[in-house]
């Protein structure tokens, strides 16, 4: 038995040291890295703001209703009317996600496409000058990728043109070159710090992220391996102090030089470096030991109680002239009843107006009890327990899988679930079962100190999450420098 315990300790001692000299240089740069993005995100642009910034829909060009665009479309999901550089235009998303362009001014080039030059780099320049409010420098594209649209999410709307603004924060945005849509902004002063921010930390870098399962499996065995080697380090630096207080030695370590800073500090440190190299590697998870929060397609179709093509032959004539210039009309349904979304634009609040009421009467956003009947069609097997509050990891959770808090949030507690759904869209986000709200506080509350004592005061935890940070760069710092030492030896014998 001791002879195997000796083997063993051999064997981690190996394989902390080697996998420290490699790994060294990357968890200083998570340390650092991670401190910058707790101060600057990685660009988002939310929801709400894309719709409040997008041009309004002109009705008085509209020439084709729902009705029509839908029998040209392959079965979509979704309908939304936009506007695009001054063009009514219908997109119409299939299950898969990907978008098609049907022109709603009865476009004079007779087929069912955008109109020729619709999706143009002109029309982009013109779509970016009317959200951003300046004149462009230039336009480039159309890309498939560069830095700050390498997340899967964009996918269905690749390729982007991307257009600099004549503005003092040095703005790009990116239209979408099947839609239309800006759905990508970011400054220069996020661009720098991003670099030694968000790209850092996550191993954001184009060429690697672009292909979303290459960056998946790199990530996520790097983690692994540097979570084996903090859990082999702290393992020995545990031992090694206990062994130092049964032998009757004075001190905490016994080692010297930088090999004794390590061991100290690592005896404080090793709770944080563990708590947030495990919550990090648990970022990459993406289904393997947790449940992804995704809405199954039985219960979005159950949710909705009607088809769409339902939803499209109950639109009267006149109705877009209501609506008061929106940026976007979405077409849908809750628990059966029929309704067209206006948002964004003039709009100061979105308006609902229920396609199946006399009068077509609006309402500002869809209804709790609208909401809690589609729930409880979607879930007929769960009882509906209270309306959640919004203050829980849950909700980060929910948040930042959507790219920022880009929604209204309805949120209801079922057994045994917790849904959150769109409330202005009528849209099912998320579902939180109890494998993804165990994920939602050990990655989120754990990772990015999500707790919601904390939440309630920012100040308290931005500083607290700097001072570990700084704990755990000292650590790395001291664990790099005994890298470079044994290397140095290595290479001179």
């Amino acid at each position: 038995m001791g002879a195997l315990w000796l083997r063993t300790n051999r064997w981690l001692t190996w394989f902390h040291r080697w996998s420290g000299v490699v790994l060294c240089l990357l968890f200083i740069a998570w340390f650092a890295s991670g401190t910058v993005l707790l101060f600057v995100p990685f660009p988002s642009l939310g929801e709400r703001e894309r719709l409040a910034h997008s041009e309004p829909v002109d009705e008085s060009q509209l020439t084709r209703d729902p009705a029509d665009v839908l029998a040209k479309a392959p079965a979509p999901d979704q309908l939304l009317l936009v506007s695009v550089a001054g063009h009514p235009v219908y997109l119409a998303f299939g299950g898969d996600g990907q978008p098609v362009a049907i022109p709603g001014d009865g476009a004079p080039s007779g087929d069912d496409g955008p109109p020729p030059g619709l999706f143009s780099p002109d029309a982009a320049r013109m779509v970016a000058e009317r959200y951003g409010r300046a004149s462009a420098q230039g336009v480039e594209g159309p890309l498939q990728y560069d830095q700050w649209i390498v997340h899967q999410h964009f996918d269905p709307f690749r390729p982007f043109y991307r257009v600099r603004l004549n503005d003092t924060d040095r703005t790009d945005l990116y239209v979408s070159a099947r839609t239309g849509q800006v759905l990508q902004r970011t400054r220069g002063a996020e661009r720098a710090w991003n670099w030694s921010g968000a790209v850092l930390h996550w191993i954001y870098f184009t060429p690697l992220r672009k292909s979303w399962s290459a960056w998946n499996e790199v990530v996520w065995w790097l983690s692994l391996v540097a979570l084996l080697a903090s859990v082999a380090g702290t393992w020995l630096g545990i031992h090694r102090f206990l062994k130092t207080r049964a032998a009757g030695r004075a001190g905490w370590s016994p080692f010297r030089g930088w090999m004794r800073w390590h061991h100290i500090i690592g005896l404080f440190a090793s709770a944080i470096v563990l708590v947030w190299i495990f919550s990090g590697w648990l970022s990459m998870d993406h289904g393997r030991l947790f449940s992804k929060g995704a809405v199954a397609a039985e219960h979005a179709v159950r949710f909705q109680g009607i088809p769409l093509d339902s939803v499209v032959h109950s639109v009267p004539a006149g109705l877009m002239a209501r609506m008061g210039s929106p940026a976007e009309i979405r077409f849908g349904a809750v628990a059966g009843r029929p309704f067209a979304a206006a948002r964004g634009g003039r709009l100061a609040a979105t308006r609902v107006f229920w396609l199946d009421a006399p009068d077509i009467a609006a309402t500002p956003g869809i209804p709790p009890y609208v909401l809690i009947a589609g729930l409880k069609a979607a879930w007929p097997g769960a009882s509906l327990i209270r309306e959640a509050p919004m203050v829980s990891p849950d909700f980060y959770a929910v948040a930042e899988s959507l790219g920022e808090t880009a929604v209204p949030f309805s949120v209801a507690e079922l057994e045994p679930l917790r849904v959150y759904v769109d409330a202005d869209a009528g849209k099912l986000l998320v579902v939180m079962d109890a494998s993804r709200r165990a994920y939602a506080w050990v990655f989120y509350a754990l990772h990015s100190f999500n707790f919601p004592a904390l939440l309630a005061h920012p100040t308290t935890r931005a500083v607290l999450v700097v001072v570990l940070m700084l704990v755990g760069l000292a650590f790395s710092g001291t664990g790099a420098v005994i890298g470079i030492q044994r290397l140095r030896r290595s290479f001179a014998k």
